[in-house]
């Protein structure tokens, strides 16, 4: 197996690249400005030099604001999202090689209650889910053996301007904040990238898997009870933000478009057809709020009882180590204390060998002390 990640600049393409390397499989990677996804035969001639066995592509546009106000934005989501996979689509075809595509739940107008499955009627409201719509219909219309993998929104490390701007208002406005009254279901991009991998290797396997799946992580919430979270977790690394949470007030807004109501997927499908299970996100929430205090993690311990149930890995930050270091001094001491007793007890059997007989020679030889 060897995969091409198209759009490696992409937040899901650097979590994916990361995960491959990781894992050591053989892939290579494009940029988005390394390709003109207009030209079939430019896209051709690179993808064959690539020598894939499949393509993952992760290339996207995604300032929601921007395209509805912005006509150069809306032209490049048409571009990225919707035209240029079609042409895509044709070069796979041509290649016989596999497509995987990373859409969004944003094809849907989130008046659902519930989460949406994939049977589910689609019904983009803004420029961003129609483009993403268009491109996996013309997926669809050109590709057979494609899989088209939505998710809801994604977080990384490298993408974390919502939670510091987030952090940044409740300090700044005393612990008032607003936020918008949707619900969603915040999903780590190194997560997505997990289920990319895995369904590749299926893929790989020669299984015939191809379809729309759903992917995001476990628990939808509403975004003012996420935020509310979020703020908890990181008044840990924040004194002034934890002073700032004792007169938390947050005000819901109304969702206006490009944003929907309700963006939560269900994951049955995936589940049942790959074995994929939804993960939590708060490990890699305190790791992403970890990075932007500035706190290293350390080594990952997990429990080594075989006789015992198997533990999630704990990670330690250097934060703990003060703790640490005071463990270490008291064991410091009691082996001081120890050694001295050890040395009053051997002054003790020296002055009673001093009053006792004269040992042999042999004796003498066999003694620690001679």
């Amino acid at each position: 197996m060897k995969l091409l990640v198209l759009g490696a600049e992409s937040q899901l393409g650097t979590a994916l690249t990361r995960a491959l390397q990781g894992q050591n499989v053989e892939h290579a990677v494009l940029a988005t400005d390394e390709l003109d996804l207009l030209k079939q035969m430019d896209l051709l001639k690179k993808v064959s030099r690539c020598s894939p066995t499949q393509v993952i592509h992760v290339t996207s546009s995604a300032n929601l604001l921007q395209a509805e106000n912005d006509p150069d934005a809306a032209s490049k989501f048409d571009i990225i999202n919707t035209r240029g996979l079609s042409t895509l689509a044709e070069v796979c075809k041509h290649l016989n090689l596999p497509l995987l595509h990373h859409s969004s739940s944003y094809v849907f107008d989130g008046q659902k209650v519930h989460p949406y499955s994939e049977s589910d009627e689609t019904n983009p409201v803004c420029r961003y889910g129609q483009s993403k719509w268009y491109g996996e219909r013309a997926i669809r219309d050109a590709l057979p053996s494609h899989v088209i993998l939505r998710t809801d929104w994604m977080f990384s490390k490298e993408r974390n301007k919502f939670f510091r701007e987030h952090i940044e208002a409740c300090k700044h406005n005393h612990g008032k904040i607003a936020v918008m009254s949707n619900r969603l279901s915040p999903t780590p991009a190194s997560d997505v990238a997990r289920v990319l991998l895995a369904i590749a290797r299926q893929v790989d396997c020669a299984a015939e898997v191809w379809g729309t799946y759903h992917y995001c992580a476990l628990q939808p919430m509403s975004q003012d009870h996420f935020v509310e979270n979020l703020l908890q977790e990181t008044a840990r690394y924040d004194t002034e933000l934890a002073a700032a949470l004792k007169t938390l007030q947050i005000t819901k807004l109304p969702v206006h478009p490009p944003y929907i109501a309700n963006s939560a997927l269900n994951c049955q499908r995936i589940f049942e057809t790959f074995g994929i299970k939804q993960r939590s996100r708060a490990a890699e929430l305190s790791l992403l709020l970890q990075d932007i205090y500035g706190i290293q993690p350390v080594e990952t311990e997990v429990a080594a009882d075989a006789d015992e149930p198997s533990v999630a890995p704990t990670t330690k930050t250097r934060q703990t180590k003060g703790r640490d270091r005071g463990q270490d001094a008291a064991a410091s001491n009691n082996a001081k204390k120890n050694k001295s007793k050890a040395q009053a007890k051997n002054e003790l059997r020296k002055t009673k060998d001093s009053n006792s007989p004269a040992k042999t020679d042999a004796t003498q030889k066999e003694s620690p002390q001679s």
